[in-house]
């Protein structure tokens, strides 16, 4: 499952028109395919799922608030399924990408922050992504340096700190 939509500005100013599809294809449609494909999996105890999730998934994303809890619906769905197919050999793996150099920055009015200065080639990621399906893992983020401020740091953080850093981190570039 490797699709996305984003968006960019305060929930309450936001047109929720503009959000539906985002939904809609980050969240609806991928349940939609997992269940489609996932029972042929289970039937031949045989299948690798890959979610694409994103890093946004373990953060409150304020000015992308919708994007986020999305992204956060992925990790937690992917880690449902792949422990209610413990017992199969079918694996779900979520993927969280940081910043990836695609056109996700311009549909989803991400120009001039400079997080997507480093982005990552979508190359790169796809081979990340690839490696840890085949392993069976749980999820994989492809940047160390982030993996372990999202698993190690974070959490210890106090949550009004880790949303003040988050807003910023959205924040465009003055």
């Amino acid at each position: 499952n490797n699709a996305g939509l984003g968006g960019h500005g305060k929930f309450h100013a936001r047109d929720l028109a503009t959000d539906q599809p985002m939904m809609q294809v980050n969240l609806v449609s991928l349940v939609n395919l997992t269940h489609l494909y996932l029972q042929g999996m289970v039937s031949r105890n045989s299948g690798k799922i890959l979610h694409i999730a994103s890093t946004a998934g373990f953060l409150p994303g304020p000015l992308q608030a919708v994007y986020f809890a999305t992204k956060a619906f992925v990790v937690s769905f992917s880690q449902a399924i792949a422990q209610e197919l413990a017992d199969t050999n079918v694996t779900s793996t979520a993927l969280c990408p940081g910043a990836v150099a695609t056109g996700f920055v311009q549909a989803g009015n991400l120009e001039g922050n400079s997080m997507w200065d480093n982005a990552a080639s979508p190359q790169s990621v796809a081979k990340c992504g690839y490696e840890a399906m085949m392993k069976g893992e749980l999820v994989k983020i492809n940047e160390p340096s982030l993996s372990f401020m999202l698993n190690w740091v974070v959490p210890f953080l106090p949550r009004k700190t880790v949303l003040k850093m988050s807003q910023r981190t959205m924040e465009k570039s003055k």
